[in-house]
């Protein structure tokens, strides 16, 4: 009798399996993700600093890894997080093909770039739809750009090029111009007559992208005729800056979330303490907006901040987020959340 339950047993398991039935007992189903896009650039700052508007624009967070090869800590991250989508910023010289490959496991993968960091400026803020001001600046010296940054403008980037008349020859065609060097005899090369000017003592080569901007806040881009926009640099109405290098650039996203100034130099307290290791940096800044964004969204349901920075917590330690590195002062997040908790 106790064989031929056992058969009646294994038949029912068998039938069980054959018609799905295992899966309505199954437990949690497909793992949700903790934000949707993960945005992926390299540890320069030249293209963190556009992601940085992008993942605010649509919710996502952004972490840098190596050129070559993704760090294994940005790895177990992405695994956490489990995003539905991973966007690149930059092109293959920027982030590799071989880390592109290694995200693919993790989502679908989409890049976003052009030949140098103008053009791929250009194309992440095509996607903005942005009533920020945009700001021409040149998009290779960091201070100008982190200055433009740190008032909630939008950073354009141009190249700017500065020649010594008495070391370039300029032959000027039709419509364009091109620039040899006096000294080897190079090719500098062919520029449109809209993008090259000549000034006492200098010879300007602007690179704009295709996008409408007024202002600038470059000297040099000024002489072709844009206004300066008004920023301003005093800090002192705020307990704490965020105190920025070119290895924490990722922390502007922090700018707009806590509405916190941006500087490169400070005699203030810090909100966070960022090394040189711009990866590591990136993940503390993830960690901060994962830990906002959860808290946000319990104490919407339970009204006790408190209570829910220890669940948000917790339960974001449960996925493996290492939510030690978060730091940001109780005041910040009982401000965040009362500005943004009934939108």
């Amino acid at each position: 009798m106790k064989t031929y339950y056992n058969i009646f047993f294994i038949i029912l398991l068998i039938l069980f399996i054959s018609f799905g039935c295992v899966n309505a007992v199954k437990i949690g189903g497909e793992k949700p993700s903790l934000v949707d896009t993960v945005i992926i650039t390299n540890n320069n700052w030249a293209d963190c600093v556009v992601a940085t508007e992008y993942a605010y624009k649509i919710n996502g967070i952004v972490l840098q890894t190596e050129s070559d090869h993704l760090n294994i800590n940005v790895e177990d991250m992405i695994k956490s997080i489990n995003p539905k989508r991973i966007v690149i910023v930059g092109g293959p010289l920027a982030v590799s093909k071989n880390v592109e490959d290694s995200l693919k496991k993790y989502g679908e993968v989409v890049r976003i770039w052009g030949p140098t960091r103008v053009e791929t400026d250009e194309n992440i803020l095509k996607l903005l739809n942005s009533n920020n001001t945009k700001v021409l600046v040149n998009g290779y010296n960091f201070s100008e750009v982190i200055i433009v940054a740190s008032n909630n403008n939008i950073p354009v980037y141009a190249g700017v090029e500065v020649y010594n008349p008495n070391e370039v020859i300029r032959v000027y065609g039709n419509s364009s111009v091109k620039i040899y060097s006096i000294h080897d005899k190079r090719f500098i090369g062919e520029y449109s007559k809209d993008n090259v000017l000549e000034i006492p003592k200098k010879v300007i080569i602007l690179n704009k992208p295709n996008i409408d901007v007024k202002y600038c806040y470059d000297d040099n881009i000024h002489a072709f005729g844009y206004p300066k926009a008004n920023i301003t640099t005093d800090y002192n109405n705020s307990e704490y800056n965020i105190l920025l290098n070119k290895n924490s650039t990722s922390a502007l996203t922090l700018l707009k979330y806590l509405n916190i100034p941006i500087t490169t130099q400070s005699n203030k307290d810090i909100l966070s303490k960022f090394n040189s290791d711009a990866v590591n940096n990136s993940i503390t800044v993830a960690v901060d907006i994962l830990v906002l964004e959860k808290t946000m969204a319990i104490y919407k349901q339970n009204g006790d901040l408190g209570q829910s920075l220890d669940e948000a917590k917790t339960q974001l330690w449960s996925k493996n987020i290492p939510v030690e590195k978060y730091n940001i002062p109780y005041n910040y997040l009982e401000s965040y959340v009362n500005r943004y908790a009934h939108t």
